[in-house]
């Protein structure tokens, strides 16, 4: 299916191009206040002049010039009369209307694509929001304003927040401009402030509109996930709308409380319990919480929509960056730090769920005298001592599960039914935590204030009841576990590298400067619950390496590496690859692996190699390695402590190994996905 009738399937049908270039007056920002010029402009203004001016902008008779050149208005006033002022007002507009005829230019171009692609398409200036409530596809310019400075930005963000008010639950998709080598800086940004969803945000440099397909690029990315996306927009929508009135029916229940109510409270459970009245409160208003949210149809609605998603079916989402879908799972599992501030209990210095650490400044030697519990700084205990028991002091000793912090890369993110705290974040670094089942131990309520007290241990975060259950009961009985919400999948940095085999066999590498953004490698789970590694790369990073493998010369290329060659280039295999991620399943790092064409496989099988933190030499490539170089991709461990390759993989959990060891080029054959049907 081409781009034209993939953006009719989808309903995108209304273009919108914004951009300041569009208004045909400008304001005092775009001519700037600071230009030189004004003063030869005052300086030769007449009795006539000055009088035409106060015609058509009363307050210019008594303000001052310095006020007047700031004021929109005068401005406007000025620019209206610039042909009966004469020569006077060229120097002041001169830099303006330059930048306007060049912008024009790439709004003519951006204007001509997107009619090319059989959308009606209509161009704006600041004064969009009425258009944009119809608009399948905007595009906007970055700044709003000749300055390009914070508050442009803040105009621009400002203004199309405010136009898709009344359209959060059907956004438009949206791709911003910019001919600012801060567009890259500022994308996120932009998008965060806005509220736009990742996956219908895209950027381009005006500077890619001509000569390149890169708008076009974009706009397919957009246009395969359009329907998701709105789906996805409508829940975040449901859940926004949904949540306020939630909160505001639980604050409405709260505030019939009495104080004589919270009196009684007080002395009819709290007390014998000796749960203070705050903590206790703040536990009921989570919990009312949850039920008001959970009675939201609105929510449920759009929920129950979002359960027609496949894994198989959508690709991962392109990053900018890499985003922590670690934070997620860390706010599954643990209360925020503020929380630690509320006791569980008036007698007892910890509550169900702590986890205690060795402080920086402790006293080892006295820490171990005290508490007699063999710990060191990467030891942490955690109490599983019952909430109850701990609130009445009626547990004359306290129930601790030793665990070992690890730091969190690739190796360590299993979804393997062992005890694990997957994340959790100490100070300001995030880590997991190894539980040993068989490692527990009791203290005294009177050994921990001492430790307390002398600084040598102190809580530094508390795991929520549902995790802390499931230890528990791993630890105290095996009949059952508490089932957890599933973890997403993990993401962690990876570089990557671009290769070909030049005219002597040897690898080369390319220059593709947008990967210096980096990739990802996302550890999820296959449609049959099996481990999988998968890479994913920014779109910024993928139209980078297209870019640099079309502007190689095929004469550059080994002889025999040209038909794989000829294929990566004339086909779009290797786009859709990049688009849906690759799988680093079979990848290891003492070798290449194949990666197979999903296009002509009868002539051409298999198109590149691909390696994990393997050692390029300049020896050149021979055999089966050879004819099947069409490109070459290495993907490195940005945080490298050991190897960690598809061996560390397996060795972890994350990705089973084959049955038989690999001795043909079926066996070495990269998995990637059949075909995207999203």
């Amino acid at each position: 299916m081409n781009l034209k009738d993939l953006l009719v399937e989808k309903g995108i049908r209304r273009a919108l191009v914004v951009d300041d270039v569009c208004d045909a007056i400008p304001t005092a920002n775009d001519i700037d206040p600071s230009n030189e010029a004004w003063s030869m402009f005052n300086d030769d203004l007449t009795l006539e002049h000055r009088l035409k001016l106060v015609e058509a902008y009363p307050p210019a008779a008594e303000r001052r010039f310095d006020e007047l050149i700031a004021d929109d208005q005068y401005v406007e006033a000025v620019w209206n009369l610039r042909s009966e002022l004469g020569t006077i007002c060229e120097p002041v507009f001169a830099t303006y209307i330059d930048d306007q005829d060049s912008d024009h230019r790439y709004i003519d171009l951006a204007v001509e694509k997107l009619q090319a692609l059989g959308l009606s398409c209509e161009t704006f200036g600041r004064n969009f929001s009425d258009a944009a409530q119809q608009a399948d596809l905007i595009l906007i310019d970055l700044f709003f304003g000749k300055t390009q400075d914070d508050g442009s930005l803040k105009e621009s963000m400002a203004k199309l927040k405010q136009a898709l008010t009344n359209r959060l639950d059907n956004p438009p998709l949206v791709i911003l401009m910019s001919r600012s080598t801060r567009l890259e800086a500022k994308r996120d940004e932009f998008r965060d402030h806005v509220g736009l969803l990742d996956s219908a945000f895209r950027i381009i440099k005006k500077a890619d509109l001509e000569d390149t397909d890169h708008l076009e690029r974009q706009v397919e990315r957009l246009a395969e996930n359009a329907v998701d996306s709105r789906k996805l927009a409508a829940f975040f929508c449901a859940l926004e709308k949904g949540m306020e009135n939630a909160t505001k029916r639980t604050l409405e229940l709260f505030r019939k409380l009495r104080l004589s109510d919270i009196g009684q409270i007080q002395q009819l459970l709290l007390s014998d319990e000796e749960a203070p009245t705050g903590s206790y409160l703040v536990d009921v208003f989570d919990r009312v919480l949850q039920h008001e949210i959970e009675r939201e149809a609105g929510i449920i609605d759009a929920a129950l929509v979002l359960n027609e998603f496949s894994a198989a079916s959508y690709p991962p989402p392109y990053v900018a960056g890499s985003p922590d879908l670690q934070e997620l799972v860390e706010r599954l599992l643990t209360q925020n730090a503020e929380r630690l501030r509320l006791p569980g209990a008036l007698e007892a210095r910890v509550a169900f769920g702590d986890i205690l650490k060795m402080t920086d400044t402790a006293n080892a030697d006295r820490l171990k005298s005290v508490l007699l519990v063999d710990t060191s700084p990467d030891k942490v205990l955690l109490v599983l001592t019952p909430a109850c028991d701990l609130q009445r002091s009626g547990a004359p000793r306290i129930l601790l599960l030793v665990g070992t912090l690890q730091p969190l890369e690739v190796s360590a993110w299993s979804y393997k039914d062992d005890a694990r705290t997957p994340v959790i974040r100490i100070g300001n670094e995030l880590k997991w935590i190894t539980w040993n089942l068989k490692h527990i131990d009791t203290v005294s309520h009177e050994q921990l204030e001492k430790v307390f007290e002398s600084g040598d241990l102190d809580v530094v975060a508390r795991l929520r009841e549902a995790h802390v259950l499931e230890l528990q009961q791993k630890v105290l009985s095996g009949l059952g576990r508490v089932g957890m919400v599933a973890k997403l999948p993990a993401t962690f940095p990876v570089d990557v590298e671009v290769y070909y085999a030049n005219a002597e066999r040897v690898p080369v590498r390319l220059t593709v400067p947008a990967l210096s953004e980096g990739a990802v490698c996302y550890v999820g789970r296959d449609d049959k619950s099996n481990p999988v590694l998968r890479l994913v790369m920014t779109d910024h990073s993928c139209d980078g390496v297209i870019d640099a493998v079309v502007d190689l010369k095929e004469d550059q290329v080994a002889e025999r590496a040209r038909k794989a060659f000829k294929h990566v280039r004339t086909s779009h295999d290797l786009r859709q690859m990049l688009t849906n991620g690759l799988s680093l399943k079979g990848v290891k790092d003492n070798g290449w692996f194949y990666i197979s064409s999903l296009t002509d496989t009868g002539r051409i099988p298999k198109l590149g190699l691909i390696a994990w933190n393997y050692s390029i030499s300049a020896t050149p490539l021979n055999g089966s390695d050879l004819t099947k170089a069409g490109i070459i991709l290495l993907v490195k461990d940005r945080v490298q402590a050991e190897a960690l390759g598809f061996d560390a993989a397996v060795r972890s959990g994350l990705v089973h190994p084959n049955l038989e060891e690999p001795d043909s080029e079926q066996s070495t054959e990269l998995c990637m996905p059949e075909e995207s049907t999203s």
